[in-house]
């Protein structure tokens, strides 16, 4: 079979007619057809374009995704604080503390005098002092008649 049949004829109607005169069956038939050059350029310039507008977009989600992403870890670490404190029913803070020993038990009181830590008195506790170290400077105590102040 030809390759290429009416080719003669240069108006496209007239070919049509004479195909559909000429052939045995017309029917419906998929098939690849060659796209011609000038159509093949203005194509290659979509994709180039379309290709430039993807790659923005994903710079922008991927500036956007980082922070969204600090958005949720501060919420996250601020609901875990806040989840925690709720579970126990507390939370731990660091402030002065007046320690108080009596009976052989020490005590601890917040600024609101609430007793906040309580424990067994260690030996060195249990008996105050009447004498420290510096009080002597150096000197030995047992020399000391109370005359020399």
């Amino acid at each position: 079979m030809d390759r290429f049949l009416g080719q003669e004829i240069q108006d496209a109607k007239e070919r049509v007619q004479f195909l559909r005169d000429n052939a045995d069956a017309i029917e419906e038939l998929g098939y690849t057809k060659p796209i011609p050059t000038a159509q093949l350029d203005v194509l290659k310039d979509q994709l180039v374009q379309n290709n430039i507008q993807l790659r923005d977009i994903r710079a922008d989600k991927k500036e956007a995704m980082k922070e969204f992403s600090n958005q949720i870890k501060e919420l996250e670490e601020v609901g875990d604080k806040v989840t925690e404190k709720l579970k126990n029913r507390s939370e731990y803070v660091s402030e002065q503390c007046y320690k108080f020993i009596e009976d052989n038990e020490v005590g601890y009181y917040n600024s609101e005098g609430m007793l906040v830590f309580q424990r067994p008195a260690r030996p060195d506790e249990k008996q105050p002092r009447l004498f420290t170290k510096s009080d002597f400077q150096g000197s030995n105590p047992f020399l000391r008649t109370g005359t020399d102040d």
